[in-house]
């Protein structure tokens, strides 16, 4: 209820692409700020914030000119021709697969049992919806409390629309599906190139599709990740300090969703002071953006309630698992991991049977995005996209043990990779590229429609 009013009072929908994702990410992070402030103060709830909000929006509307995204945002970096209008960059989308994605999602929605990939996500929502506010509860699982995210408040505040409530939570799909698509239509306007149909293999991974089906935060972080990453790549050598600020909001409100997201910090301070330039001007807007941006995806206040709660701010990971523990474990863990990119999910789970996780792999469009990458380093966006990707999988697999099982934490730069291929892949591209992306779509494809029928065979 709250995100629509600040949605229509910021109207994302009169913006280009890269005004109307931050105008939704914007309202996000309103609404987050808000409840923190709301837990703090012991003043409100949820469910009486819409007054307050409505009073917002009609500020917001009476005042658009002061909340305009700057033009420099979406414009094509420096060497490259921009699109001609927003509306190339939508129609640039793949809709007939958005569409068949929709409808399948919403299919799924409507004939099984609201299902959470991880219990604590529901339980998160019902939480915030019985006391109203974010406060923990020292819940005997730890995780609905220190695991919470935005996510789960944008699902709680869906559940006070009247009468639509309980249908908008259970379409979560389709509403992760429209974020990252409007995702991809941003980037679309840095990375132009590519056929409509190469674009489609982003959103036929299969692990994308697990995530229109079962509530899960991991697409939900992973779009504001996808952006900001591709910013780097194309953006950040000749980008203004405003919009290095905003591209470091985008990565700490990434990080404080998921802080598994780490290793996309580490790329983004190290893409923006490697161009060149005023050290200090670059780091201000570091630091001014990242903190902004973890504030709204509630990293400190996160970190402040653990502590308060369970004594430490972050000993108490400690106590989740799904941590490695020393330097063969991580070397261990990172082999696991490169093997799982290309076995399909099967050798890892065999060689090293017993752990956790859950999900699917990033499948065939990924093989096939990996060896375009390869093939087209010479240029620069392939080789930045590859040295990144690299570095993102790296940091992230020597960290989490469980990563050949669980492609899903580091969806950002598989998707990173992916798009880079798809912007490669043009009706001009060498026959082996276009022949291995339709092999890739079709065995996608077939695997999810397999998931589909397993998913629509379960208990209702």
């Amino acid at each position: 209820m709250n995100l629509f009013l600040l949605l229509a009072g910021l109207r994302p929908w009169s913006e280009p692409p890269a005004g109307a994702f931050s105008r939704v990410a914007g309202a996000v992070a309103a609404l987050s700020i808000e409840m923190q402030l709301v837990t703090w103060s012991g003043y409100g709830s949820l469910s009486s914030l819409p007054l307050l909000n409505a009073v917002l929006a009609a500020a917001l509307w009476l005042h658009q000119s002061r909340f305009r995204q700057s033009a420099a945002i979406v414009a094509a970096p420096a060497g490259r021709v921009a699109p001609s209008s927003a509306t190339r960059a939508w129609s640039a989308l793949p809709w007939p697969v958005l569409l068949a994605l929709s409808a399948i999602s919403v299919a799924l929605a409507v004939t099984r049992p609201l299902e959470g990939a991880d219990p604590y996500h529901l339980e998160r929502v019902a939480q915030i919806a019985r006391l109203g506010t974010l406060a923990f509860a020292g819940n005997a699982d730890i995780k609905v409390d220190v695991l919470g995210s935005p996510y789960e408040l944008v699902l709680a505040d869906l559940g006070l629309v009247p009468w639509a409530g309980p249908y908008l939570i259970r379409l979560h799909g389709v509403l992760g599906l429209a974020y990252l698509a409007l995702g991809v239509a941003v980037i679309r306007q840095w990375l132009t190139g590519g056929s409509t149909w190469a674009w489609s293999a982003p959103f036929l991974m299969p692990v994308v599709f697990h995530q229109l089906v079962l509530v899960k935060n991991d697409l939900f972080s992973a779009t504001p990740a996808l952006v900001a990453l591709c910013w780097a790549v194309a953006r950040a050598p000749a980008a203004p300090p405003r919009e290095v600020t905003w591209a470091s909001g985008l990565v700490g409100f990434a990080v404080g969703l998921k802080w598994v997201s780490f290793p996309l910090a580490l790329i983004m301070v190290v893409a923006v002071l490697a161009r060149g330039g005023s050290v200090w001007r670059s780091s201000a807007a570091l630091i001014l953006g990242g903190a902004a941006g973890g504030i709204a995806g509630g990293l400190p206040f996160t970190l402040i309630e653990t502590a308060r709660w369970y004594g430490h701010p972050v000993a108490v990971l400690a106590t989740l698992g799904n941590r490695t523990t020393g330097a063969a474990d991580a070397a261990t863990s990172v082999a696991r991991f490169a093997i799982s990119l290309v076995d399909f999910g099967v050798l890892t789970r065999q060689w090293w049977p017993g752990r956790g996780g859950w999900g699917a792999t990033f499948g065939a469009p990924f093989i096939w995005a990996l060896a375009v990458v390869a093939v087209n380093r010479g240029r620069g966006e392939a080789r930045r996209v590859g040295w990144m990707a690299l570095v993102y999988f790296a940091a992230f697999a020597a960290v989490y043990p469980d990563a050949d099982v669980a492609h899903r934490l580091a969806l950002a730069p598989g998707l990173l990779l992916v798009a880079c291929a798809a912007h490669l892949t043009g009706p001009e591209s060498p026959a082996w590229q276009r022949r291995g992306l339709q092999a890739a779509l079709a065995v996608s494809i077939a695997q999810i429609a397999r998931s589909a029928l397993i998913y629509l065979s379960g208990p209702v």
